[in-house]
């Protein structure tokens, strides 16, 4: 009888320690997962849209796209629980993690999902016959820099006193990428910087009009000085072949990417990331801009990857650096 007992509260023993295990194994997913995104005719929502529909259909949750102030806001509706995923910029990701302005205190609920899902790549383009060869030539030259308040007005500032010089030292104006090609391709520009992903529609249509422009790099020393200040911006090479250019451009870059409340658990984030990961095809469909997403360089970012995704980045043999 006392050996039938034993038995009997071994096997339950077995019994919850399995029931553990497996509980362990399958996290429970939040019944509802919202997305953040930003306004509707931008490129974040139909991303946006794509992520929910995959997590909806793979996972047990219902999970949708949500309309926000975009890629600053974000990082405060991750911050507070409003959202458990959101998009954003690197830079807005890094900055809010360290509480850097526009943030005026750490947001520690931040955490890296992935990276690289499209790219804001750093283009200065200019006027044939401007004599402008090297970044010192733009100074005295006329030069948009873009919409004011935009990464490319900020990144100049950067990249321009890296090189000994700074935007007073140009004769700059603020206006719209579309605006600035057209004055460029009259004459009434020098140079244009833009800060989009490749290629620029505003430079493909100026090509296509015939307009004539070369494209400036940026200097090795110059990209390591702005990189080691402000490590959410990469190198990156412009192909010669994306416009009609003698050779490549090396230039700089800041990418989108996905951030995730860091309080979700490894096991919820690992599932997360799995499913999709193993739907990349669906985010890279949905706008243009993301057709270049991959998983090789999706985990390589400038802030700490959330556990769980790490998990499953180091399971593809892709996690890199710290991450």
């Amino acid at each position: 009888m006392k050996k039938m007992l034993m038995i009997l509260l071994i096997a339950s023993l077995a019994t919850v320690v399995f029931a553990g295990a497996q509980a362990e194994a399958t996290a429970e997913v939040p019944k509802f997962i919202e997305v953040g995104t930003a306004g509707t005719g931008g490129a974040y929502y139909p991303i946006g849209i794509a992520m929910a529909e995959i997590l909806t259909a793979k996972l047990p949750t219902q999970a949708t796209a949500q309309v926000t102030g975009g890629a600053v806001e974000n990082i405060r509706l991750i911050q507070d629980g409003s959202v458990k995923i959101a998009l954003t910029t690197t830079s807005s990701a890094y900055r809010g993690l360290k509480g850097i302005a526009p943030f005026d205190q750490a947001n520690d609920r931040v955490a890296g999902l992935f990276s690289n899902l499209t790219q804001g790549v750093y283009q200065i383009a200019v006027r044939k016959g401007s004599g402008i060869a090297t970044l010192k030539d733009l100074v005295g030259k006329r030069v948009s820099l873009g919409p004011q308040g935009g990464l490319g007005v900020e990144l100049s500032d950067y990249v321009f006193k890296a090189a000994g010089f700074t935007i007073q030292d140009v004769k700059a104006t603020f206006l719209s990428y579309e605006e600035s090609a057209t004055m460029m391709m009259d004459g009434n520009l020098d140079a244009v910087v833009i800060q989009t992903a490749l290629p620029n529609p505003a430079l493909r249509q100026m090509e296509a009009s015939g307009g004539k422009f070369d494209m400036i790099g940026i200097p090795e020393d110059v990209i390591a000085s702005v990189v080691a200040e402000h490590p959410y911006f990469a190198k990156i090479v412009i192909p010669a072949s994306m416009y009609s250019l003698p050779a490549d451009v090396v230039t700089l870059n800041s990418t989108n990417m996905a951030i995730i409340d860091k309080n979700l658990s490894e096991q919820v984030v690992y599932d997360i990331t799995k499913a999709l990961m193993e739907s990349i095809t669906a985010i890279q469909n949905s706008q243009p801009a993301a057709k270049q997403f991959n998983l090789k360089d999706a985990a390589q970012m400038p802030i700490p990857l959330h556990p769980g995704a790490a998990k499953y980045y180091a399971e593809q043999g892709v996690l890199v650096g710290g991450n």
